[in-house]
This record gives structure tokens, sequence and C-alpha cells, in this order.
């Protein structure tokens, strides 16, 4: 199994838009459902191409997402979707398992898109200077999201 990833994906809707209903009838809104299918094919691809394995089941685990810098919403709002889709498609452990991670709109990324990246982080992170550590790595030469998001 790989110890870390990049795929890029459409952008995630808005937490806002997740849900209709409320309690038992709770359903996902048809734009939910769309983007759903849309963002898990994408990843199908990539994994049948070979481009990307999943992360290693019930360990710890770090995120890097880049929006597009021309997306005026609330970028924290697009993380819950990507993340229970990341989960949903095999690709990461369940939620209980992100360790942390990191967001931020960048020029690169080509709007109505997201770039994803994780890592596995099987020791976990205990203290500040280690959380530096790891973006550290992934700013210099070994960084997660490479160029225009290009899955590894």
């Amino acid at each position: 199994m790989s110890d870390h990833f990049k795929v890029t994906l459409p952008l995630p809707p808005s937490v806002n838009s997740l849900y209709q209903c409320r309690g038992k009838a709770m359903q996902k809104t048809p734009k939910c459902k769309a983007w759903f299918d849309e963002a898990g094919w994408r990843m199908n691809e990539a994994r049948a191409g070979g481009r990307f394995k999943p992360l290693p089941p019930e360990v710890w685990y770090w995120t890097d997402v880049r929006l597009p810098e021309n997306h005026l919403g609330d970028s924290d709002n697009r993380l819950k979707a990507l993340h229970d889709l990341l989960h949903m498609m095999g690709a990461t452990p369940d939620d209980r398992w992100l360790l942390g991670g990191t967001y931020m709109r960048c020029s690169d990324v080509v709007s109505g898109t997201c770039e994803v990246a994780a890592i596995s982080v099987p020791q976990g992170i205990k203290t500040w200077n280690e959380e530096v550590q790891l973006l550290a790595r992934q700013i210099s030469g070994s960084s997660l999201v490479g160029h225009r998001g290009q899955i590894s």
C-alpha cells in the first residue's frame, strides 16, 4: 500500500448544501449526490489507472487541500464532503484517524476543482515541532501536492 496520494477533484459542495431535512428524514441533496458521483468516478479512474492506492487502514493521516483562488465561498465548509468522499472511496481511513491538515487557496488550481493530497503519519504528531517538520517536508522537494495537483 502507498503512504500518500494526490488527486484533482471537482470542487466539493458546501456543508450547507449537503443534506436536506433533519433527523430520520435527512437525505443528501441532489447537488451533493451529483458531486459524490462525479468525484467518485474521477477517483475510480485514477485508481484503475494505477495512479493512486489507498492509505493503510487505521493509521493517522494528514490532508492538504488546495482550492482555486477565485473561489469566494467559505473554504472550510468544503472539507466535510471531501473527507467523507475519501473515506467512502476507500482512499483514507475513517475521519477519526484524520490527524489534521492544511487548506488554502492557490492561483494555479483550476477554477471549479480542488487538489487534495493525503499522507499517512503512522506515529502521529505529538508536538508542534513535529507538525512543523511534516509541513517543512511538504514544502521542500517532497511536497504532497505538485504542480497542478498531478496524481503521483
